[in-house]
């Protein structure tokens, strides 16, 4: 279990994986909410993904407030958490169009961000 700040911070980060082709997709955006309904404080992750596309906030703006959610409370996020998380992004990013390279890139990135909390 984690923190409803983690779950925020998941949301953001999953947005922007949405977001990094500039504009979110009816598949991935519904599959998000699939799998983020899955963990705990899934209304918050849900809910801080879908205000971060009302407000149109840039992916890089939604992805460092997601690590510093996620920093902030790296005591609650165990290594099966952080694969969990991972896995997650990879069936977003299959979702629509399969994993680009971008897509692959960002997620990449995020397992090493997450691997130094």
């Amino acid at each position: 279990m984690y923190s409803p700040d983690v779950a925020m911070g998941l949301g953001s980060i999953v947005y922007a994986l949405c977001k990094l082709d500039g504009q979110l997709h009816q598949e991935e955006t519904k599959l998000a909410c699939d799998l983020l309904a899955e963990g705990p404080y899934s209304d918050l992750a849900i809910c801080a993904m879908f205000l971060r596309d009302n407000v149109g906030e840039p992916t890089e703006e939604a992805t460092a407030f997601g690590l510093r959610r996620m920093a902030d409370k790296r005591v609650n996020v165990s290594q099966e958490t952080k694969k969990r998380f991972i896995r997650i992004l990879l069936r977003v990013a299959r979702a629509h169009e399969g994993i680009s390279r971008e897509e692959r890139a960002f997620i990449r990135q995020f397992w090493q961000e997450l691997q130094r909390m």
